[in-house]
């Protein structure tokens, strides 16, 4: 097990020294042994509500009770508790997030509740227990190699019309310490649809858990919603802008 992880410390420090987030402590075989508990107390969560669901009927008040439970417990796992600055407003069609670690899609499910639905790429989202997850519960996934992904989420988006959908204009998760380029899908759906659209800016996920580099510790999730946005011309960039400059702020 020791050996195990000094292999692990050694590739930890590789990897932070080409990284623009930096673990904010020394990494030690202790420190690493403090992630892997934390990661582990996660993942055996998320397979517990995974279970939890397949045992109710969908979207019965005991099924959103377990689902509620299980999001919140998730985080805590995380060794993370969450902050809201701003307000969600009721009539938003959807929320557009910057995206930085599976724990974004539990955080936010902690301050919206259960009628959040998710965009999110196949992959992780297709293997157990995350997919017995996002089956039971309706989420939406789309292949990005499909040339028809943009049909398929507009037509996925409209069938849940009364949901807050969250998207991640990314289209993937950025661990570099800022804010990546947006992809255009989402700016074809809003528009397409026009849906109310307001941005909501995560921060400190990667100071309290970073899989990447197997760090954790306890700390506070902070989540600030802004103000819808205005659909008129450059209303896409002038909100990457927006988003950028609340991420960057201390």
């Amino acid at each position: 097990m020791i050996s195990i992880l000094k292999t692990q410390l050694d590739s930890v420090t590789s990897n932070s020294l080409q990284s623009n987030v930096l673990p904010k402590s020394k990494v030690t075989i202790a420190s690493l042994i403090a992630f892997y508990i934390k990661k582990y107390k996660v993942y055996f969560t998320i397979a517990g509500e995974a279970i939890a669901l397949s045992c109710c009927k969908r979207h019965s008040e005991r099924f959103n009770k377990l689902r509620r439970l299980f999001s919140i417990q998730i985080v805590r796992s995380a060794g993370a508790r969450v902050n809201l600055t701003g307000a969600i407003e009721n009539d938003t069609d959807i929320l557009i997030i910057n995206h930085q670690s599976m724990t974004d899609i539990f955080a936010m499910e902690e301050v919206i509740g259960n009628d959040v639905r998710f965009v999110g790429r196949t992959g992780i989202m297709d293997i157990w227990p995350v997919s017995g997850i996002v089956d039971r519960v309706g989420h939406i996934t789309i292949d990005q190699q499909d040339r028809r992904a943009i049909i398929k989420l507009i037509k996925e988006v409209k069938a849940r019309k009364g949901k807050k959908i969250v998207i991640f204009p990314e289209g993937t998760r950025t661990q570099t310490g800022q804010i990546g380029n947006f992809e255009a899908g989402t700016k074809v759906l809003v528009e397409k649809l026009a849906l109310k659209a307001q941005p909501v800016v995560i921060k400190n996920i990667l100071s309290i858990y970073d899989e990447a580099n197997k760090y954790a510790k306890s700390g506070i999730i902070e989540i600030e919603a802004l103000p819808p946005v205005i659909l008129e011309d450059g209303w896409y960039d002038k909100m990457h802008a927006d988003m950028t400059t609340v991420f960057s702020r201390v």
